[in-house]
């Protein structure tokens, strides 16, 4: 459990783009001793955990459970990810800059005339 609380503090203060030197500065404690409780190797009394969800601007809850929600439309449950870190968003935004380079060769090849593609095929049916 100390674990799963640590990396769930750990991914919430990473998407916010946190160091663990500004917590533990503002938790009046050494960079180690606040590594310790995102590392799962200390348990963080309850007045630290509160403090760290006021400092991230979370609910002290976010740290204890996996969200389950479900959708409004149905009783089916959504897919919850967490909070994703800056990484995570750089990644994703490359892999998409990828795709629209690889689309647009693409239609540059099928636009050419070299392309040997009979021109009903092309477009629309």
């Amino acid at each position: 459990m100390k674990e799963t609380i640590g990396k769930r503090i750990r991914k919430i203060r990473e998407g916010k783009d946190f160091s663990q030197e500004n917590i533990a500065a503002e938790l009046n404690m050494t960079t180690s001793a606040y590594s310790k409780i995102e590392r799962g190797v200390t348990d963080a009394s309850t007045s630290k955990l509160i403090k760290i969800a006021e400092i991230l601007e979370v609910d002290v809850a976010d740290f204890f459970i996996d969200v389950k929600n479900t959708s409004k439309k149905s009783n089916e449950p959504m897919q919850v990810f967490g909070f994703a870190t800056k990484g995570d968003i750089e990644e994703i935004v490359k892999m998409i800059q990828e795709v629209v380079k690889e689309v647009n060769q693409l239609k540059i090849t099928l636009n050419s005339p070299s392309a040997n593609i009979p021109k009903k095929s092309r477009g629309k049916k």
